[in-house]
């Protein structure tokens, strides 16, 4: 009767440490969708539905290419850190640990921060440049970027098989000098972002989906079909966007940058 009753303890101990094990680790930032996690293209993104039907959100791929991650976008949400689960959304803005302001290479160096909320979605300092005057000059941060990291731009279309981390290290780096920099959703449209083009917010009060923004083409022959590679450039399109009939929407697409 004794074992009996310890092999069944022994049963018992087995489940339980069975189903602890395979609990899957949510401390990644992203979630399980509606079909338990479905294998996407990192980077790959796609609309998804805000809560009281509202205009689409969007979601974006993980880099491990088994899930997508919050949506994000919602107009009318807070404008605070990387994912609802904090209590806050994807539209942070964030510094250094310290406060301290980054320059183009990284290093610390003096913050020129006004001491304002870094959550409240709005930026540190007044505007570098507003129309008609011409926008801030970033190209030599695309340069470096280039130079250190030449397989991620010339890997920089995701249509082709690569992924968008040479567009997120140079908005990071730019973002360590002004954090008016972000990137653009493409049109207007919330969830289809540019590849190849970042923003500046020159207007006044909250960054996220404003459309004061000067539009940058930071990369020349991007996703390129005749055998040709992409080069840094930094090409103004603001004014050929607005001649199209169409505008940039300034975003960090729930990007930690």
């Amino acid at each position: 009767m004794g074992i009996t009753r310890q092999l069944g303890y022994v049963a018992v101990g087995w489940v339980l440490a069975s189903c602890t094990a395979s609990a899957p680790d949510r401390t990644d930032g992203f979630s399980d969708t509606d079909d338990g996690g479905e294998p996407c293209t990192p980077g790959e993104q796609r609309a998804c539905a805000c809560p009281g039907g509202g205009p689409d959100g969007a979601q974006i791929c993980a880099d491990t290419g088994d899930r997508f991650g919050e949506c994000f976008g919602c107009e009318g949400g807070s404008s605070g850190g990387a994912d609802a689960s904090d209590g806050a959304d994807a539209t942070t803005l964030l510094d250094d640990d310290d406060g301290d302001e980054l320059d183009a290479t990284g290093t610390p160096g003096e913050s020129s921060t006004d001491g304002g909320d870094p959550n409240d979605g709005i930026p540190d300092n007044p505007p570098q440049a507003v129309p008609p005057a011409p926008p801030p000059d970033g190209f030599a941060v695309v340069e470096q970027v280039a130079a250190e990291f030449p397989e991620l731009l010339q890997g920089s279309c995701v249509e082709q098989g690569g992924n968008n981390e040479f567009l997120f290290e140079v908005v990071r780096r730019l973002r360590m000098q002004d954090d008016r920099w972000g990137l653009n959703w493409k049109r207007g449209v919330v969830g289809d972002m540019s590849q190849d083009v970042v923003d500046y917010h020159y207007g006044e009060g909250v960054s996220d989906l404003s459309t004061d923004v000067y539009i940058i083409d930071m990369i020349g022959g991007h996703c390129p079909e005749d055998g040709s590679s992409p080069q840094p450039a930094w090409i103004d399109v603001t004014q050929a966007t607005i001649d199209a009939g169409t505008e940039g929407k300034w975003t960090l697409a729930g990007q930690d940058l």
